[in-house]
């Protein structure tokens, strides 16, 4: 009979696998960093990211909160091999009216391709990222590292088709995931408590563009799935544990 309930989640988790794996997406134009190793954005570029869900009591910014991340710089080292992204990141409070500086023309990502090496200016939970578009499962593996102490377990981290990353933090039971769009730039942000609704976001943000906010029906798709094989991979991992 456990057999046959292992069975079913697995086969559950196929059906929803399935398909992202044929969802096709194309690369955008892109900006060289230098001749080696290119990135999606673009020096002087702000790009923006606005709250439209939040668990304030959870301490997350209230809704239409924002996150403006501006590129200053974008530097090729070790002879093309690593890259710098460098930028200013304010954090803006719809109900205090106040603006906070969190990075300065600062190194905001650092990525060393012969490495696997990805670092972030800090633990980010609350805002996105990007990545560089030729290098994603290299920069995956060097984020697994950065991540590893913070996530559990860190092979929550993944992809399904178009490029996501999972975390779950068991301190607080809450599951975390940043989508990104066909030039690697996370547009939407999600924080959701594992075993609730995956629907029920507890802090959601999403990219804005020229025309506003970056919000699809696929992209919620993704995102209720991606919950729903996260749940899943959690149950059955908790079953094996139980059996041993």
């Amino acid at each position: 009979m456990k057999a046959k309930k292992i069975f079913l989640i697995l086969l559950v988790m196929f059906s929803l696998i399935i398909p992202f794996t044929l969802t096709p997406f194309a690369l955008g134009d892109l900006q060289l960093a230098d001749p080696d190793i290119e990135w999606g954005v673009k020096e002087g570029k702000t790009y923006t990211w606005v709250v439209k869900e939040s668990n304030e009591i959870l301490g997350f910014l209230p809704v239409k909160s924002k996150y403006e991340i501006t590129i200053t710089s974008i530097r090729s080292l070790l002879g093309g091999n690593a890259t710098e992204l460098n930028a200013t990141i304010t954090e803006y409070n719809s109900q205090t009216e106040l603006t906070t500086t969190l990075l300065d023309n600062q190194t905001f990502i650092y990525f060393n391709s012969m490495a696997n090496i990805t670092t972030i200016y800090t633990l980010i939970t609350e805002h996105g990222f990007f990545i560089p578009p030729d290098y994603v499962d290299g920069f995956a593996l060097g984020l697994l590292d950065f991540y590893g102490s913070f996530f559990n377990p860190k092979d929550a981290l993944t992809k399904y088709g178009i490029f996501t990353f999972f975390g779950y933090r068991s301190s607080t039971d809450l599951v975390y995931m940043w989508m990104f769009n066909k030039d690697w730039i996370s547009d939407n942000v999600v924080i959701a408590f594992l075993e609730d609704d995956p629907e029920n976001f507890q802090y959601w943000l999403v990219l804005k563009t020229d025309s506003g906010p970056t919000i699809s029906f696929g992209n919620l798709f993704l995102i209720s799935s991606g919950f729903a094989i996260l749940s899943l991979i959690y149950i059955y991992k908790k079953k094996l544990e139980e059996k041993f």
